[in-house]
């Protein structure tokens, strides 16, 4: 399996599709993408049923990723919030994860819990958050890849959010990118300014994400990461059974749009399971 710093080194451009679960990193597998993103809201919604405030855990992180190594051939990139803790416990964080399975990180300045509304979003002192990224580093061989996001923007400030990613990127960050932002503007002076290769967060909900994919190219960017997409359509297709349920007791009208229960059991191995171990009766 190749290491997912090879893949990004091997193609101009990568779709990281966001998962949350088995079932979802496995189809992303089968649908042909050379890696995956477990995503930290997505997983808190559908593993908590929190809101992506700071409740997972590490122990969250690190039992789902095992689950999911179990089950697919490609890369796991993973979420872990801002390190949990400072420089000591990011680095066993990041050891934490490379051992259950994971093939790089995502570490963020975000200030957890956080407590202002989703528009604004308190940053960490740079100083506090480049020792982390160092002992990340230390804590993993040199296939692992980190990638560091910056809030900054939040707070209106494009420029200062450069500088911090620079930063990450001298001290260890193999990849970076800047969220929140808002404007073509400020995508642009994110791709001409950052020295490092760059990740763009194309989460439904921002501005990013209006963009067309041959515009992110142009400007190049190496990833196009989107998130939480998996959660966002899981949810709007499960409204619409719930709602036909409910209004036409059955599932007749939505069968075309539903994959056979017995395809799933089949993409997880049962009929290979049945006849390997039937041969022992």
């Amino acid at each position: 399996m190749k290491n997912f710093k090879e893949i990004v080194n091997e193609n101009n451009f990568t779709i990281l599709p966001g998962i949350y679960d088995s079932l979802t990193a496995k189809l992303a597998e089968k649908a042909g993408f050379q890696a995956i993103f477990l995503s930290g809201g997505a997983l808190s919604i559908t593993n908590l049923g929190k809101p992506d405030m700071g409740f997972l855990t590490l122990s969250d992180f690190k039992e789902s990723i095992q689950k999911i190594s179990r089950v697919v051939d490609i890369p796991i990139i993973t979420d872990v919030d801002n390190g949990f803790g400072n420089s000591i416990h990011a680095g066993d964080t990041a050891k934490t994860v490379f051992e259950a399975g994971a093939d790089g990180l995502q570490i963020d300045d975000q200030i957890l819990p956080q407590d202002k509304p989703t528009t604004s979003k308190d940053a960490l002192d740079i100083d506090l958050v480049i020792p982390k990224i160092r002992a990340m580093r230390e804590n993993v061989d040199d296939s692992f890849t980190i990638i560091f996001r910056t809030v900054e923007n939040y707070n209106g400030s494009v420029e200062k959010a450069v500088e911090r990613v620079n930063l990450a990127g001298d001290n260890g960050a193999d990849l970076v990118y800047v969220d929140g932002l808002s404007s073509y503007e400020e995508v642009l002076y994110v791709s001409e300014n950052v020295k490092y290769p760059l990740l763009i967060n194309m989460n439904e909900k921002g501005f990013p994400a209006s963009l067309e994919t041959e515009v992110v190219k142009n400007l190049g960017f190496k990833i196009a990461l989107f998130p939480v997409s998996t959660m966002a359509i899981t949810a709007h297709i499960n409204e619409k059974l719930f709602e036909t349920l409910i209004n036409e007791q059955t599932t007749l009208s939505l069968r075309e749009d539903m994959t056979n229960p017995l395809d799933i059991y089949n993409l997880f191995g049962l009929s290979e399971s049945v006849e390997k171990e039937s041969k022992k009766y």
